[in-house]
């Protein structure tokens, strides 16, 4: 049984912003684009149960700041991925310039010039030249975290409600752990888990 997602569902997910208008705006815009591409995509990657769907919400939810933004805010500019750093090159960028130009994007950010370079070729999209597409096209943002999600195997540590190592998978570490598991205490109790 498919859950449908609706704008309604991810507003009370996410934190709201009533006094900043720019922020409030941005989170409106793109909950109302991301619904129907989550129940376009979520079906195609059997991410259909409750936990399974709260687990992906709460983790996107914190990824893109509450639904504010599809693309992450780095705190180099993205100098932080450069290939002569580690970061750079744990993501697979290979020349100067890949940091800042392949930063996170859509719903599970993803980065690194490796990263868009794969999903170019299994989507068969040109997301290496045209990386800001992932971000502003809203069936790619969900797409691109879609096979993020498939590739970690988090379906079946979400079947076991392991929280720890979904957050591990895709953040590396524990940043944001706390906002995290909010986010899921609140997308489960709207779910009735």
């Amino acid at each position: 049984m498919n859950i449908q997602i609706t704008p309604e569902l991810l507003h009370r997910i996410a934190q709201p912003y009533r006094s900043n208008l720019q922020k409030r705006d941005a989170q409106n815009t793109n909950i109302q684009a991301l619904a129907p591409a989550m129940n376009c995509w979520f079906p195609a990657y059997s991410i259909t149960t409750k936990l399974r769907v709260a687990h992906f919400l709460a983790q996107s939810c914190v990824e893109t700041a509450d639904f504010t933004a599809m693309t992450e805010y780095p705190a180099r500019g993205g100098k932080e991925y450069e290939p002569d750093t580690r970061a750079g090159q744990r993501v697979g960028n290979h020349y100067p310039g890949d940091g800042p130009k392949y930063i996170g994007r859509g719903l599970l950010h993803l980065t690194g010039r490796d990263n868009y370079q794969k999903l170019s070729r299994k989507l068969d999209e040109n997301l290496v030249e045209y990386p800001e597409r992932v971000s502003s096209d809203y069936s790619l943002a969900v797409r691109t975290a879609c096979e993020f999600w498939d590739s970690k195997g988090l379906n079946s540590y979400a079947d076991l409600d392991d929280f720890d190592t979904i957050t591990y998978r895709i953040n590396g570490g524990d940043n944001g752990k706390e906002h995290r598991e909010q986010a899921l205490r609140r997308i489960k109790k709207i779910l009735l888990l």
